[in-house]
């Protein structure tokens, strides 16, 4: 520093430091005088800085300085999220979509204007990720599926929404309509794992005993993807062990046949595995 910068710069900050020692003091003090605590005397010099001469002071600035930073801290309000909005216009679409994504106002919307409780799908090509029906293990994908015909009402026991099923069948739509592959909503809610789903659908009346094209029961479709809650649910509820299918097999039966194939597979892959 050149000339006298450099004492014109301490002096300003010891300018500063007694400044902010002074608000330090003034800020406790006040704070305490409006909660109506216990008052700290805090010891000063001359030029109002803190005396540290005792423990007794060095706990008293520390406790000042404490309720200084809790003042300080901002409180954070809770954001309230803004609802989404419903479209104007919901077509049949976006109103199964919104059965199967549990949107339930884009459901309210579209049979407060008249809509079809009971709409289905129709024979285009859609790209949606599903969990795959009818398979030994259950995955979701990605996948581009035809259409099936299905109702909202299978659409929503396809996603799981309790909420938008509830609301559709009070608003009309029927339980007992079939698909293309003549599966019943409780078919689509066994084959998708959700329990809460296929149970309201028993309650309200489903057939645990109906048959899709190919003679499957609901136990049938829960033994053969090992559903074990499902299982349970259906026997608990009255449904068949000894319905047979369109290929003279009952559930069990399906079970069996199922594991020979599997034990079969496994056999002749381990066989050729050395020879490989």
């Amino acid at each position: 520093f050149q000339g006298g910068v450099y004492e014109a710069a301490v002096n300003q900050e010891k300018q500063d430091d007694r400044k902010s020692h002074r608000e330090l003091v003034d800020g406790g003090l006040s704070e305490e005088s409006d909660s109506g605590s216990e008052h700290e005397e805090v010891s000063t010099d001359k030029s109002g800085r803190l005396k540290l001469e005792t423990v007794d002071d060095l706990f008293n600035i520390l406790q000042l300085k404490k309720r200084r930073r809790e003042r300080k801290v901002p409180v954070h309000k809770k954001i309230q999220q803004p609802e989404p909005e419903t479209p104007e216009y919901v077509d049949e679409q976006l109103f199964l979509t919104a059965a199967m994504e549990n949107k339930v106002p884009v459901v309210e919307k579209y049979l407060t204007d008249g809509g079809n409780p009971n709409a289905a799908d129709h024979g285009h090509v859609k790209q949606i990720i599903v969990q795959v029906e009818c398979v030994c293990v259950c995955v979701c994908v990605c996948v581009c599926v035809f259409q099936l015909e299905a109702t909202a009402v299978h659409w929503a026991c396809r996603g799981g929404s309790l909420p938008a099923l509830q609301l559709l069948l009070d608003q009309g739509a029927k339980f007992t309509y079939r698909d293309k592959l003549h599966s019943t909503p409780l078919h689509v809610a066994v084959r998708t794992g959700h329990c809460e789903c296929a149970e309201h659908l028993i309650h309200c009346g489903a057939d645990v005993n109906a048959k899709d094209r190919d003679g499957d029961t609901p136990m049938h479709d829960a033994v053969r993807i090992n559903r074990f809650k499902m299982i349970r649910l259906l026997m608990m509820y009255g449904a068949s062990l000894n319905t047979k299918n369109c290929d003279g097999k009952t559930p069990m039966e399906t079970l069996y046949s199922w594991q020979n194939g599997a034990k079969s597979l496994m056999c002749n892959f381990s066989q050729e595995k050395p020879n490989q």
